[in-house]
This record gives C-alpha cells, sequence and structure tokens, in this order.
C-alpha cells in the first residue's frame, strides 16, 4: 500500500466519523490507520455485496479528452486508494470503476448514462462538461441516479436536490475572477470570445457582468458554435473588433477572454495570422489551463507565448494529499502537470466512497443525505470539500497559470473571498 493510503486515511478521518463527532484537521502520512467508521444512526450495512461498481462518466476523447483522460485517472487512483483504505478496516467488500466515453458529447453521455443504468450502475463520477450534465441531468433525476461531477460549473445547474453534486464552484465564482484578473491586468477592454453552449453562455455572462462592474467596457464579443471547427472567420471578426478599438485605445489596455475546450489550438492558430490579435493580452478559463496540446503545436505555443495567455483554475492547498498525487498522476502522463479537475475527481471519488461506507448501503436517497455531511468533514487533495445547498463546492480559491518559453507556469492566485489577486511577489491588490 502506497503512503498515500496512509496519509488519506490519517488526513481525511474524513467524515468516517460523522455520526460520532469525528473530525479530523491536520495529518501525518506515517500516522496509523483510524479505527473502522461506525455506521451509528443508518441500516443496511448488510445490503453491500462483493464489490461496488461506480461509473466513471468522462471524455477519453472529443476535445475535452485531454482533461477527462486525466480526470479519469484521477477517480481510478481514488478508488485504488479507497479500496486499500477498506483493506485496513477489515471491510469484505471493494469499490470497482467502470470508465465510458462521453467523447465530449451530450448526446453519447446520454446514451453512455443509460447503459450505466441497464446494468445497474447508478452511482456516476461524472459527466465533465455543463452541456453533458444538462442533457443527462432530466434521465438521472427521473431514474434514481446520483451524479459527482468533478468539472461542470455551469450557473444554471446549481439546483438543490436534484441528482447532479459538483465538487467544484460554479461560474458565478470564477467570472468574477476572470474579470478581477483583467482588471488586474489594467486591461480596460474585454472581448469576449465563447463557445456557444450552457458552460460557455454562463461563464461569459458572469465574467461580463463583473467586469463592467468593475468599471470596465465590455464588448458583445463573438459566440461560435460548438461544432465548428475552422476558425478563420470568427478570428477575422475578431481582429476587426480589436482594430477599430486601437482606433482609439492602447492595445495594451485590451483583453480577449477565450471561452473554449481544446478547439482553442485551432484559434489561435488562426489568431496568428493577424497581427492586431497577436497585439493584445488573451485570457482564458479553467478548461484551458495546463491544456498540454496549446504547448505542444509549434503556431499554438509561439502565439500563446507572445500575448501571455493566463489561465483561471480551482485551486488546490498543495498539502500532502495533493503533492502525492499529483506526483502519481504525473508520472502516469509521462510528467506533465495535471490539470486542476483530476484532483476533484479523486476527491469526488473518496467523498462518493465514504458516503458508501459510512451509510453502509448504495441505496441514492441515503448517499444524497450523507454525502454533504461527509464532503463537509472531508480534507482531500484540494482541501476542504464542502458543499453547498446545490451540492456545489462552497469556497475555493483560483490558480493562474500562463503559457511562457513553451511551459505552463504557475503565476499567482485569485482569492475568491478577498477578491484579491496575487501574481507571484507583485503583492496582492483588490482588483
Amino acid at each position: 500500500m502506497g503512503a498515500i493510503s496512509v496519509a488519506v486515511i490519517a488526513a481525511v478521518g474524513l467524515a468516517v466519523g460523522i455520526g460520532i463527532g469525528l473530525a479530523v484537521s491536520s495529518f501525518d502520512p506515517g500516522a496509523p490507520a483510524p479505527q473502522a467508521p461506525q455506521t451509528a444512526g443508518y441500516e443496511g450495512a448488510a445490503e453491500l455485496h462483493e464489490t461496488v461498481d461506480v461509473g466513471i462518466l468522462l471524455p477519453l476523447t472529443g476535445r475535452q479528452s485531454t482533461h477527462g483522460t486525466e480526470n479519469t485517472a484521477g477517480a481510478m487512483l481514488a478508488i485504488s486508494d479507497f479500496n486499500d483504505h477498506l483493506e485496513l478496516l477489515g471491510a469484505d467488500w471493494r469499490l470497482h470503476g467502470i470508465s465510458e466515453d462521453t467523447a465530449t458529447s451530450p448526446v453519447v453521455a446520454t446514451e453512455k448514462l443509460a447503459v450505466f443504468n441497464a446494468r445497474g450502475i447508478q452511482l456516476i463520477i461524472g459527466p465533465e462538461t455543463s452541456a453533458e450534465i444538462r442533457a443527462v441531468k432530466g434521465y438521472a433525476d427521473s431514474n434514481g441516479m446520483l451524479m459527482i461531477s468533478p468539472s461542470s460549473t455551469a450557473p444554471s445547474l446549481a439546483i438543490p436536490d436534484d441528482s447532479v453534486y459538483r465538487m467544484v464552484t460554479d461560474d458565478s465564482k470564477q467570472g468574477p475572477g476572470v474579470a478581477a484578473l483583467a482588471r488586474y491586468l489594467d486591461k480596460d477592454i474585454l472581448i469576449p470570445v465563447w463557445r456557444g453552449d450552457a458552460w460557455g453562455d454562463g461563464l461569459s455572462k458572469t465574467a461580463s457582468e463583473s467586469f463592467a462592474a468593475r468599471g470596465g467596457i465590455v464588448d458583445d464579443g463573438i459566440r461560435y458554435s460548438p461544432e465548428i471547427a475552422e476558425f478563420s472567420a470568427t478570428m477575422s471578426l475578431l481582429a476587426d473588433k480589436v482594430e477599430s478599438y486601437t482606433e482609439s485605445a492602447d492595445p495594451d489596455s485590451i483583453a480577449v477572454l477565450l471561452i473554449s475546450f481544446t478547439e482553442a489550438v485551432q484559434i489561435v492558430q488562426s489568431a496568428s495570422n493577424y497581427d492586431s490579435l497577436a497585439g493584445v493580452s488573451w485570457l482564458g478559463t479553467a478548461a484551458n489551463a495546463k491544456e498540454h496540446k496549446l504547448v505542444e503545436d509549434p503556431v499554438a505555443s509561439e502565439f500563446s507565448g507572445s500575448v501571455g495567455f493566463t489561465t483561471i483554475q480551482i485551486a488546490a492547498t498543495h498539502n500532502d494529499i495533493y503533492e502525492d498525487v499529483h506526483k502519481r498522476l504525473g508520472a502516469q502522463f509521462g510528467g506533465r502537470e495535471p490539470n486542476g479537475y483530476a484532483f476533484t475527481s479523486y476527491d469526488a471519488t473518496w467523498a462518493l466512497a465514504t458516503a458508501i461506507l459510512h451509510t453502509g448501503t448504495t441505496d441514492v436517497a441515503a448517499l444524497k443525505e450523507a454525502l454533504r455531511e461527509v464532503a463537509a468533514h472531508n480534507f482531500g487533495a484540494i482541501g476542504t470539500t464542502r458543499l453547498n445547498e446545490a451540492g456545489d463546492l462552497e469556497l475555493t480559491n483560483y490558480d493562474l497559470w500562463s503559457i511562457s518559453g513553451g511551459e505552463w507556469g504557475h503565476i499567482g492566485q485569485y482569492l475568491l473571498e478577498t477578491d484579491k489577486v496575487i501574481i507571484s511577489d507583485a503583492g496582492a491588490r483588490t482588483a
């Protein structure tokens, strides 16, 4: 058993003691395993079978395949670690992860969720995107399923008492973070270019509204279809907008906000043909943070570096759990930096598994009742995992990642509670 299992068990002590008032706030990787959790207040421990199947419904292909592959690895790693935990506790059941590829498609996600349901698998990690969640939510609600997404952030999906939980804050938090970053960088004009789906529409709205509230000028921007694959016309229109503004404004005061999946590679490739687009700053969002395809493509990497392409993504607390998970996931992917949602995938899976352990059942109603309390007592790779009334992560900070010299580098943070941006050693100020 790896060191992480003992560290996680000692740290998380998790919600194992929810019913008996146990909460653990610190941990020691060499600490002994705690006693087996008690299930006071719950019935049905005998319902557990030799294996408990958990469906992992994430994109292994399509425009979010990089993140989806890493997030699947995070979930599978949590299953392996939790099974080590169960062995130490002397439990006679184990988790079994079954992965299905959504291909980053709402249609395919719906088909695969129905496959899981037909197989009696009602506990799901995923889906990845808000468009997929929107497509499958009605089916999951009506069939008594439970889904925990590691990455869906559309505010429109923050709905109490439904089938969807999310181990991330929604974009009512990320949008102000993007706006704060833009104003910190002394940008007066923001031109959004966004993917026309549930996620893109929601994040464009929250970022634009927050930027305007901070005194900035927001262009109407460009909304593009998620289905298109060629962006020359879109970038021509964007160049016209930028050139119109630079007739009276300093290019240094302008930022393009790109809200996209991995089509960002094709977008910046097309953008590289326009000097005007290379003369303004570009900002991005969590969906592109640490996307390796952006730095592996020579044209995209050079352009992204020249415009200081900077993204914002959920931050981890860099505790011992995070460091160990980071090390092992990085090793799986040739040493590249895992995206932040790989860690929320790990924590979402661990929280679900702990709810199963604590309740002694796989009954969805019982697990939904327990999950928020479990998460409130959990300390995982991202730190605290308390959920709000809508079942979403209550609070987090955001890391800032930028491309320079053909590499992703961590350059700072946005602190949500204080609305402050910190860039390296430059200090913090309210944006």
